[in-house]
């Protein structure tokens, strides 16, 4: 007779067991998603800001420049920023290749402010003035002394 009552199944204990479990299962899976997906917004995030900068290289680089050397850069810079930036800063873009088409001048001075501040905001570090100073040297050639 005793060993009629230990093979019984203990259903309270069992259904304890199974919603435990459940819910382990359920936390484990919903905790791996959103890791996942901050993994992913971080990653885009990542690739956006290195993307950018190197488009706000390329352009401060041209910038009051008298001649423009490369236009593999400003090509390369206007298309980064046309698929990385902010709808201000695709406008602003855009708005400046029309005119450089156009005229083979236009300021860069709004985008690269805008560019900057953006960028500034995101890696969360402090504003500053939206005065842009190019530094630009040119080493002057020495002559030499006619014989």
């Amino acid at each position: 007779m005793a060993l009629k009552n230990s093979k019984k199944m203990n259903w309270p204990l069992f259904w304890q067991l199974l919603v435990t479990a459940t819910v382990a299962f359920i936390g484990s899976w919903l905790a791996h998603f959103f890791a996942a997906r901050r993994d992913r917004k971080n990653k885009q995030r990542d690739l956006r800001i290195s993307f950018l900068i190197e488009a706000y290289r390329r352009l401060e680089f041209i910038a009051n420049r008298p001649s423009l050397d490369d236009a593999k850069s400003i090509e390369s810079a206007v298309a980064d920023i046309q698929l990385f930036g902010t709808s201000s800063q695709v406008r602003l873009i855009q708005s400046f290749a029309t005119k450089f088409a156009t005229t083979q001048t236009a300021p860069l001075d709004t985008i690269l402010s805008e560019l900057r501040k953006d960028l500034r905001a995101e890696l969360q570090f402090e504003s500053v003035p939206d005065t842009l100073l190019f530094f630009r040297y040119e080493p002057h050639k020495r002559t030499q002394p006619k014989p």
